[in-house]
């Protein structure tokens, strides 16, 4: 989220350990003045693997989605060894697209969603069924 405090002009933009900058460098670049205040801390979940090979046919998914690049880096490791290769991996913009391809290469098919929004990853998976 960014806000406007008028009395300084300066903005705030609420954002988690892991925020890219291209939200601030845009704001930067076009002169707003921002103060970046961290909300939250992405970490990796140790008990993830155990959790996902519980449930039930783990083994035969279509398609992931991913919706952060640090999505892709916390589960790249564990989906390379749970998830059949003819899985596709859906990025929900072109960040999470570039951290795909940083952890997987080629392994994987890759679709992008073509706009960041749940009515683009409905219109990936609907490509996919």
């Amino acid at each position: 989220a960014v806000v406007s405090t008028q009395s300084t002009g300066t903005w705030v933009f609420y954002c988690s350990s892991k925020a890219l900058d291209i939200i601030p460098d845009t704001l930067s670049q076009n002169n707003f003045s921002l103060k970046q205040l961290v909300r939250y801390q992405v970490e990796k979940r140790t008990e993830l693997e155990q959790e996902f090979l519980s449930l039930p046919n783990s083994d035969m998914y279509r398609a992931v989605v991913f919706f952060s690049p640090s999505g892709v880096e916390f589960t790249a490791s564990m989906l390379s060894r749970v998830v059949s290769r003819d899985c596709v991996l859906v990025a929900f913009g072109g960040s999470t697209a570039k951290g795909i391809k940083q952890c997987f290469g080629d392994e994987y098919r890759v679709e992008v969603c073509e706009r960041p929004t749940p009515n683009g990853v409905l219109d990936v998976l609907l490509k996919l069924i």
